[in-house]
C-alpha cells in the first residue's frame, strides 16, 4: 500500500490523499482502535473537531486529538450515519476540504465495525490507551495498570511498531494515533526477547511509569529507517529530546534545511548519508558501502558544499547524525 501511495503521490497528490485516509483508518481498525482513537485520527487528519453521538456514547475531540467537554448538535456539520447507531460528524468553518467526505465515510464505517463487534458502550477504551496517555490522571493510569493484571514491582517495556505489522501481539496492545500516524503499542515484559521487522523498543518501567516508556519507544520508532529497523530507547539517550522540539514550533535550522534539499534532489542519497553519519573514516564508509574509496571521497566533497558543512570531518558527521535525526522525527509517517 505505501509503494502504491508513493506512485499515486507523484501522478496525483490529491488521489494520494484519499488513499491514505483509507489505509489510516484499515490500520486503525485491524488494530482494534477504540472509538475515542478512530474519532482523535479524523481530527488528526481533518485539522478540525471531530464527535460522535448515539443513545449509549457521547464523544467529541478537538482539532488536536483531545477530549473535549464542548459537545456541540451535529446538525449543522457535515456529518454521517454510523451503522449500529449513532452520527459522526466534522466541525468544519467554512468550505470542506477534499477529503472531508472521505474521512466521514471511513471513520463511519470503522465505528461501525467497531460497535458491532463491541458494542457503543465498550467502545471507547482499550485500558493501554489511558495507561499510555500523558494527559491521563495518575489515578487513571493505575486503574488502567490494575485493569491489564500489571504487578506494580515488576518492569515492563512498550514496544512501538507500524500498526500494519502482522506480527501477533503477545502482550497488552492498542493502535494509538500519533503524530507519526497509527502505532500500535504493545507492552511486554522488561526481559522478553523483541523480534520485529521494524519497532522503537522502550526503556524498562514499573506501570506507573509506562508513559516514558511509550514515549521513548515511539521516538525510537520514528528514528528507525532501513539502515536501523530497530532501535532501542535504552541507547538513544539525549536523542530522546529532540521529539520534543515539534517542527512546527522548532526555530529554523540550517543543517536540517539543506539536508531537506539534499534528499528532494536524490531520494536515494539516504543509505549513503546515514553510512557517513554512522563510519569513523571516508575508507570505512566505502567498505560499508562497497564503493571504491575514491568514489566516496568525491561524493563526501560534494555532499559537503550542498549541505554547507564538512562532513569529512568529526563535527560534520555530528551535526549531520543530528539533522538526519531531525528529518526523519519530522517527515516519518506510518499510513
Amino acid at each position: 500500500m505505501q509503494e502504491l501511495a508513493g506512485r499515486l503521490k507523484a501522478l496525483d497528490p490529491e488521489a494520494s490523499e484519499t488513499l491514505r485516509v483509507i489505509s489510516y483508518f484499515d490500520a486503525l481498525t485491524a488494530g482494534h482502535a477504540s472509538a475515542e482513537v478512530l474519532l482523535r485520527g479524523a481530527s488528526m487528519l481533518a485539522g478540525c473537531p471531530a464527535g460522535i453521538t448515539s443513545p449509549a456514547l457521547g464523544l467529541r475531540v478537538d482539532e488536536r486529538g483531545r477530549r473535549s467537554a464542548d459537545s456541540r448538535a451535529p446538525e449543522s456539520w457535515p456529518a454521517r450515519a454510523v451503522t449500529g447507531g449513532g452520527t459522526v460528524w466534522l466541525e468544519r468553518d467554512g468550505n470542506a476540504h477534499a477529503n472531508d467526505d472521505m474521512i466521514l465515510e471511513r471513520v463511519a464505517l470503522a465505528l461501525g465495525i467497531l460497535f458491532e463487534r463491541t458494542g457503543p458502550t465498550e467502545s471507547v477504551h482499550n485500558p493501554v490507551e489511558p495507561l499510555l496517555d500523558p494527559a491521563e490522571t495518575i489515578e487513571h493510569r493505575q486503574a488502567a495498570a490494575q485493569t491489564l493484571h500489571l504487578v506494580s514491582t515488576t518492569r515492563y517495556r512498550v514496544i512501538a511498531q507500524p500498526a500494519s505489522t502482522t506480527n501477533a501481539a503477545a502482550g497488552p496492545s492498542a493502535v494509538i494515533s500519533t503524530v507519526a500516524g497509527a502505532v500500535r503499542a504493545e507492552i511486554v515484559l522488561s526481559t522478553d526477547a523483541v523480534v520485529a521487522p521494524r519497532a522503537g523498543i522502550g526503556i524498562a518501567a514499573s506501570p506507573a511509569d509506562l508513559v516514558r516508556s511509550w514515549l521513548s519507544a515511539l521516538t525510537a520508532l520514528r528514528l528507525t529507517s532501513d539502515h536501523e529497523p530497530v532501535l532501542h530507547g535504552d541507547d538513544l539517550g539525549s536523542l530522546l529530546l529532540l521529539a520534543e522540539i515539534s517542527p512546527a514550533g522548532a526555530p529554523e535550522n540550517c543543517d536540517l534545511q539543506s539536508l531537506g534539499v539534499v534528499i528532494r534532489e536524490t531520494p536515494r542519497i539516504l543509505p549513503m548519508l546515514d553510512t557517513l553519519a554512522a563510519s569513523d573514516s571516508l575508507r570505512a564508509a566505502a567498505t560499508t558501502l562497497g564503493f571504491h574509496h575514491s568514489t566516496v571521497q568525491s561524493r563526501a566533497e560534494e555532499l559537503s558544499a550542498k549541505l554547507g558543512f564538512d562532513v569529512r570531518t568529526s563535527r560534520g558527521r555530528t551535526r549531520l547524525s543530528v539533522a538526519l535525526a531531525l528529518h526523519r522525527l519530522e517527515t516519518t509517517h506510518f499510513d
